[in-house]
């Protein structure tokens, strides 16, 4: 075999480079097409030691992918490959191709193990084909660098070997090899804008511009290499700005420019898993948040969440949620209490926070309005809404905080659970 053969170049390359990283297995994600074939045969015939493994996923949208199953079945007996198959239910969605892409990669999640690392067949073409989807979405750099050749995934890493190679490489090593393969109907339906790019605009492309695909790789590399640039500084200013126990600093957020200060924001929502809001929204969000009057209150609700405004910080709540049901409920401070709302009291948490109420009969409620705290030791009550005040707990969550009475006055707060 000719030793400048792609294929077999670039998992010779992968497994020199990777071989420090220890992977205890590898886990091809095996769909039957010419990729995945051609990946799993060229690993096949390099790995030394690593176990090798192949993963079919059945998305169940095809008559014939049960042949598929079989098809790959034995092409894995014949590589002496472990070979599994599962299938998942796809939901449905606005976009068909995105809900199998999320169904399959949730059952690889399950798959992969602690060291090991997945591999799955993208190359050239296919990074060329996210760029300029990216592109026409209107994506900044992190969208442009489109797929990594490595990434953490699951438990374990996700590999893409022939990133660098083009389809047209891979297709000469199935024929070099006589591997058969099989074709996916789905993939010439132009509906869908990935198979319109690559049945029609790209073509149309390669006749002015040949090595179109290289080319757009090496701009998404630069992208990525941008986009390094961008979270290095945005992480920097992040670390200056955020105060663990207070949140995002106003005051030190302003002094940034307006570009940065949109960085810090995509920084701290990509560090709260949150999906990455459109460029509009987050000038919206600079603008509520950062130029509103000092005594208002602003709340951005963003995916499973909101962010807020409390005494010069910014503060991110997750999963807000209607006040607590009315809770009226006595406890006998001898053991652990679970209310009619859920929430559970622990007695190690009353004999931590106020021991001198350990045995007392307590009455637990939800605030109502008007209420007196009385603190440990002290011969005058204190309005509730003075005692928040100077605690520095947030109005919103000033109405699912429990109060803690004995003999008819408040005596601690609990508030774990928010």
């Amino acid at each position: 075999m000719n030793n400048q053969e792609p294929v077999a170049t670039a998992v010779s390359r992968f497994l020199a480079q990777d071989s420090s990283q220890s992977f205890s297995s590898y886990v091809v994600a095996l769909s039957g097409g010419a990729d995945s074939v051609a990946l799993l045969h060229a690993f096949a015939q390099q790995l030394q030691k690593q176990p090798l493994k192949a993963v079919y996923i059945d998305h169940q949208l095809q008559e014939s992918s049960s042949q598929w199953t079989t098809f790959n079945q034995v092409l894995c007996q014949k590589l002496g490959v472990e070979f599994k198959t599962f299938k998942v239910d796809v939901s449905a969605g606005a976009s068909l191709e995105a809900e199998a892409r999320k169904a399959r990669y949730e059952a690889l999640a399950g798959v992969v193990g602690h060291h090991e690392c997945l591999l799955t067949g993208h190359h050239q073409d296919d990074q060329a084909e996210t760029l300029l989807l990216q592109l026409f979405r209107g994506a900044g750099p992190k969208g442009l660098s489109a797929m990594p050749e490595q990434a953490a995934f699951g438990q374990g890493t996700h590999a893409r070997p022939l990133l660098h190679v083009s389809k047209r490489d891979i297709l000469n090593y199935c024929e070099l090899h006589n591997l058969t393969f099989v074709e996916d109907p789905s993939n010439q339906d132009i509906q869908h804008r990935r198979n319109f790019l690559r049945q029609k605009v790209i073509p149309l492309m390669e006749t002015e511009w040949p090595d179109i695909t290289a080319t757009l790789a090496r701009a998404s590399a630069i992208q990525a290499s941008t986009q390094e640039l961008v979270e290095e500084v945005a992480s920097a200013d992040f670390d200056q700005c955020f105060d663990k126990n207070k949140g995002l600093s106003i005051s030190a957020t302003k002094e940034l420019s307006s570009v940065r200060q949109t960085q810090v924001f995509r920084y701290w929502l990509q560090k709260l898993d949150q999906a990455m809001p459109s460029q509009k929204v987050v000038e919206q969000l600079k603008q509520q948040m950062l130029t509103s009057d000092v005594d208002a209150q602003p709340s951005v609700s963003l995916g499973n969440g909101a962010i807020k405004r409390f005494q010069g910080y910014l503060v991110w709540t997750n999963e807000v949620t209607d006040e607590l049901e009315p809770v009226h409920q006595t406890w006998v401070a001898d053991r652990d209490i679970e209310l009619n709302c859920g929430v559970k009291i622990s007695l190690n948490w009353l004999k931590q926070n106020s021991p001198e109420l350990v045995g007392k009969p307590l009455q637990v409620i939800t605030r109502q309005g008007g209420e007196r705290f009385r603190k440990r030791n002290a011969q005058h009550t204190t309005s509730l809404k003075n005692y928040f005040q100077e605690e520095g707990i947030p109005p919103w969550q000033r109405n699912s905080v429990l109060l803690i009475l004995f003999e008819g006055e408040v005596r601690t707060l609990y508030r774990d659970h928010l």
